[in-house]
């Protein structure tokens, strides 16, 4: 205890009762914002906050009626503008979203979320509306305009026939092309043309023998059908068996990537 006590000559006292006051004050600073501090980490509870920044990525999962696909764009990096938040596009989605949610952890919220293919029913509507924040807008096969997609990301959606299962997407991120074709109709309607990953989110007649097998043009390919075990060719990745997923997703060295996955506990039956 020998520092609580003063070592000044005399002649110095006035001095070194300054220090000491000036010192002690500090320290009753230093207790006062420790109690604080401790007083805010033991018992402030923050409100829970849903993070908004996310990358582009894709996860496609077939189900009883093909394909389903849940596209996160990434954040618009033009902060002129209003888009704040990635748009996220549902294509052909799953009866069961929150059981895929649930299984795969990938619960991307935000403020807008586009659905693209045949009507919802009333449950599903429900499932889809309740991945929005509050005052969320859902929208039904659009719009894709600059002003909700942000400037990253090109997006377009062809109908054909007036029928919504009709539909070719095309998005291009970074100079990469992905479509997406919802029925056999929108693929053949259209050429064949350089694709970086091709998506058919349907079912087709054979599916053991997978579309485009010897096309240069389109560089991966997604489709709904039996797993090609013995196959080594990555670029050509079926689904249609039990805990199946793929992932498509950028790097900034890699480029775009299209891979097979796994979902533990997912069926296509769902």
């Amino acid at each position: 205890m020998s520092f609580l006590f003063s070592n000044t000559p005399i002649k110095d006292i006035k001095n070194s009762k300054k220090l000491y006051m000036r010192h002690w004050i500090k320290v009753c600073i230093l207790l006062i914002i420790t109690g604080l501090l401790t007083w805010y980490g033991k018992f402030h509870k923050p409100s829970p906050m849903l993070t908004h920044i996310n990358d582009f990525g894709v996860w496609i999962i077939p189900h009883k009626n093909g394909l389903g696909a849940l596209v996160a764009l990434p954040n618009d990096n033009n902060d002129s503008n209003k888009v704040n938040t990635g748009l996220r596009i549902w294509l052909s989605p799953p009866d069961s979203l929150l059981a895929f949610e649930q299984l795969s952890a990938v619960r991307y919220r935000g403020r807008n979320i586009v659905v693209i293919g045949e009507s919802l029913d009333d449950h599903l509507k429900q499932d889809l509306l309740s991945t929005l924040d509050s005052n969320g807008n859902f929208y039904w096969l659009g719009p894709l305009s600059a002003e909700l997609i942000g400037e990253d990301v090109f997006a377009e959606l062809k109908i054909f026939n007036y029928n919504p299962k009709d539909y070719i997407l095309d998005i291009i991120y970074e100079g990469y092309k992905l479509r997406f074709f919802g029925s056999q109709t929108a693929l053949d309607s259209l050429a064949e043309e350089p694709l970086s990953v091709a998506v058919l989110m349907f079912k087709l007649a054979n599916e053991s023998e997978p579309p485009f097998k010897n096309n240069n043009q389109i560089q991966s390919l997604i489709w709904n059908g039996k797993n090609e075990k013995e196959t080594s060719d990555s670029s050509r990745i079926a689904l249609n068996y039990e805990e199946a997923m793929a992932i498509i997703y950028y790097h900034k060295k890699k480029g775009l990537s299209a891979k097979r996955m796994h979902l533990n506990g997912w069926s296509p039956d769902y």
